[in-house]
């Protein structure tokens, strides 16, 4: 009975402890996630104007909405522009990741040195390092990087100095621009994708050898599959990343109305675009549990 006393009392000190040793980070959801997420959520219905003590809210219920998806003409164009880059984009990401994780986690001399040439986009990416490259006093035109990796050469004044084809021109400079954008977008899919393969028992590929199976079966029949459910992780931070960007039409449009202080249609715009990307999320998951993981299992 002391026993069972002791172990109850041991076990209440340690759940104190683990909520002390928490409080701050919840303390930080309620201030900085949840209480703005709720006024997001009121100001999406109401009509805001500034007055001396603050913001002065009226609810106008779904006036916004209807403002934004009847009166302003860009709004249903910058959703469908957002998922048709979407869905280019998402495969290309996944399987350029992939294949760079794949390439990283083999054993040759320098490796630890690739593994952080690509992941260092990510981290000059939010770093002071960009704030100065976009200085105008410190790149040159030809180069320069954002904060997104939107425009890291100026392949289209570089091909024109090479006096090509106008139409060739064009072609090559899509591809190129686009090559770049997406290395740069493919660093932390790349760390996720290599920590599974280095999850991997190397059992299996020996069995596989001695089965007489090639590495292109061994790529789609043991690394894919045990790929899986770290194919979803990537799927869906690759999915939110590019639903969020800072070049994402949506957003621009909605920081534009943030800064003519018309917060409630900023809101309406956000929020009615968060549906629908939790909804295609939602039916990105649901095919690729139905025709990927099951097969896998």
């Amino acid at each position: 009975m002391k026993q069972k006393k002791k172990s109850r009392g041991l076990e209440s000190l340690r759940a104190r402890h683990g909520y002390l040793f928490v409080s701050h980070w919840m303390l930080g959801l309620l201030l900085f996630f949840v209480i703005p997420t709720i006024s997001s959520i009121v100001y999406a219905f109401s009509n805001i104007s500034i007055v001396a003590t603050g913001f002065k809210l009226k609810f106008v219920a779904l006036a916004n909405f209807k403002e934004i998806l009847f009166e302003n003409p860009d709004y249903v164009d910058s959703i469908r522009d957002s998922l048709s880059s979407m869905f280019y984009s998402l495969p290309m990401v996944v399987a350029l990741s992939l294949i760079l994780a794949v390439l990283l986690n083999q054993r040759y001399p320098g490796r630890t040195f690739f593994r952080i040439v690509f992941f260092l986009p990510v981290i000059i990416s939010s770093s002071v390092i960009v704030k100065l490259l976009e200085d105008p006093s410190v790149n040159a035109s030809v180069f320069s990087i954002s904060s997104d990796g939107e425009s890291f050469l100026n392949f289209e004044e570089i091909l024109t100095e090479m006096a090509l084809p106008e139409q060739l021109n064009g072609i090559l400079s899509f591809f190129l621009t686009n090559a770049v954008n997406l290395t740069w977008n493919c660093g932390v899919q790349t760390i996720l994708f290599l920590a599974g393969l280095q999850s991997i028992p190397g059992s299996l590929y020996e069995v596989s050898k001695i089965e007489g199976a090639n590495k292109w079966e061994e790529f789609w029949k043991i690394t894919v599959p045990m790929l899986r459910h770290v194919l979803s992780l990537v799927i869906i931070y690759t999915m939110i990343s590019l639903f969020t960007a800072a070049t994402n039409p949506i957003m621009v449009s909605a920081i534009k109305f943030m800064g003519g202080m018309d917060y409630g249609v900023a809101s309406a715009m956000l929020w009615f675009y968060f549906v629908i990307v939790l909804v295609v999320i939602g039916i990105a998951l649901a095919l690729y549990n139905r025709y990927c993981v099951k097969k896998w299992d």
